[in-house]
């Protein structure tokens, strides 16, 4: 979208405001009239709700407008540089969601979150061509078996217990952490307002209300910050020695491995069976004869070698 265009959107911004404002009123007065059958009420409500949906398309209009023109007046460094910078200040593996809110509220940058597919594609890419030859490439968290997890990106850089989601309760931990890497002070500009967010969305925490002073704000936050650092504490107490105890088992690993992650070999019967990895298909072949009835694992027969279970404690 070009500049010439921010006009016009700001204007349509400002009639779709007006608008809510409007029905958002009769809804609350319709709903203090017991006459106002409750149909009426809900497609109130149905209208209120696609008001809302054209709100956000023109905000985040304006974001990429004021982003665009960010990058025009201070050409700003490669995405996969500010990438690894943010990364480094959150500390942490993070999803591409939260990462794309942080640039936007941190450096007005608006980088949309289905870029970061492209981003891990060329980070690949950069990797076949030279291995290693960057200081830092923007990667996947591990599981504990040493595959890839797509849905956390991590720096190359960081040691491997960092880059580890052992279990539910790891991700719990990051999912703090965004909260924790808030640190926001002055008024409620888009930092705030992200904080006040993820404290509502992760810890049920309700936000101050519009009307709160500095001084109610500034409380808000530091409780929310001394409740959150006190459950950081309680999951590293057990989490941490468990990814310690994972990583050390994927250090094993080679290069490429452990910084893209390996192909999971595990085979899943039932309805969670999946398909050997490409490269595999190739050279395995499901046998002519159903299994053993005395062997519960699935067997593969290997072209020129004998027969190989394999099973969930094989690549442990």
């Amino acid at each position: 979208m070009h500049a010439v265009n921010l006009p016009a959107v700001r204007d349509e911004l400002v009639v779709t405001l007006e608008q809510t404002l409007r029905l958002a009123r009769r809804l609350a007065d319709d709903a203090r009239d017991h006459g106002v059958p409750a149909t009426e009420l809900v497609a109130q409500a149905t209208m209120l709700e696609r008001l809302d949906q054209r709100r956000e398309e023109l905000i985040g209009q304006l974001r990429r407008t004021a982003s665009a023109g960010m990058r025009a007046t201070a050409p700003a460094p490669p995405i996969r540089s500010v990438v690894l910078q943010a990364l480094d200040e959150l500390e942490w593996p993070q999803n591409a969601g939260f990462l794309e809110e942080y640039l936007w509220a941190k450096r007005q940058l608006q980088l949309e979150s289905r870029a970061f597919a492209s981003l891990r594609r060329d980070e690949r890419r950069a990797w076949r061509r030279a291995p290693g030859a960057r200081a830092a490439y923007v990667v996947p968290a591990l599981n504990p078996d040493g595959s890839a997890n797509p849905r956390w990106l991590t720096s190359s850089a960081w040691e491997l217990e960092r880059r580890v989601v052992a279990s539910p309760e790891t991700e719990r931990l990051l999912d703090l952490q965004k909260i924790f890497a808030l640190r926001v002070r002055g008024s409620r500009g888009p930092l705030g307002t992200l904080l006040e967010r993820y404290a509502e969305q992760i810890l049920a925490i309700e936000p101050p209300p519009v009307s709160a002073t500095i001084a109610q704000t500034r409380a808000w936050r530091l409780h929310v910050r001394t409740h959150v650092t006190a459950l950081i504490e309680q999951i590293r107490a057990r989490d941490d020695a468990h990814r310690a105890r994972i990583a050390r088992r994927l250090a094993r690993l080679s290069e490429h491995d452990r910084v893209w992650g390996r192909e999971s070999l595990t085979p899943v019967t039932g309805a969670a069976a999946v398909v050997p990895p490409p490269r595999l298909r190739r050279w395995l072949r499901v046998p002519r004869r159903p299994r053993s009835p005395r062997s519960p694992h699935p067997v593969w027969r290997v072209r020129n070698a004998s027969v190989v279970v394999l099973n969930s404690s094989t690549f442990s």
